[in-house]
């Protein structure tokens, strides 16, 4: 941009042009705000956005809500604001996943605890929340699932259940939990193989051990 100056000295006008760069005035898109105050846990930012009609179940570039983005984190004030805001709890990403099942996925059991609450489903079929804290071996968040009601052989939608993830992982403590709330060591997935053919193809002895008891 370039700025005429007329300017008087000694009694003569001189002309002076000063020429000089600048930004384009950048103009806030609300609804990116919005996304970038989420991922940095700023609450009262994210209010403030949603006053200004940042939409709440919009998803990001990634297709994650804003409460999928905060259910995997550990920022409950910031989950808690959405849910207050009216999020829906149960709307699915590209993978099929709802926060709940990321809260699990990260073994954050408060947050699972808060968006059951709302409503969250832990009954449904295909991956859901028992299988994906199975994976990670979140003994807390199973045990609450668990308790909850939650169907220790749900399987997903090629057969697997909560005790093969648990295995996968090499997870001892979880597979004794689903073992201890009944899970079928006999389940098979689409391929045919069990919880204790993954655990002898994966070289897991203690896991073996355990599964052949049962």
């Amino acid at each position: 941009m370039r700025i005429w100056l007329a300017s008087v000295f000694s009694g003569k006008i001189s002309i002076a042009l000063i020429a000089f760069c600048a930004s384009p005035l950048v103009v806030a898109d609300v609804q990116q705000d919005f996304f970038w105050a989420v991922d940095q846990g700023n609450v009262s930012q994210a209010a403030k956005l949603l006053q200004q009609n940042a939409g709440i179940d919009l998803v990001n570039s990634e297709g994650y809500t804003a409460l999928m983005m905060a259910a995997k984190t550990n920022n409950l004030p910031l989950v808690k604001l959405l849910l207050d805001k009216g999020a829906d709890v149960n709307i699915r990403n590209k993978y099929r996943e709802t926060a709940i099942m990321l809260a699990s996925y990260h073994g954050r059991t408060d947050m699972v605890k808060l968006l059951h609450g709302h409503g969250a489903d832990i009954l449904h079929a295909g991956w859901n929340p028992l299988l994906y804290a199975a994976t990670n071996g979140h003994v807390a968040t199973m045990r609450w699932l668990l308790n909850e009601k939650a169907n220790v052989d749900t399987p997903s939608d090629n057969g697997t259940t909560p005790l093969m993830m648990a295995v996968r992982g090499n997870h001892t403590d979880a597979v004794q939990l689903l073992l201890s709330h009944g899970a079928d060591v006999r389940r098979k997935n689409e391929q045919g193989e069990s919880a204790l053919d993954w655990a002898k193809k994966w070289e897991y002895p203690r896991i073996v051990q355990i599964l052949s008891s049962y």
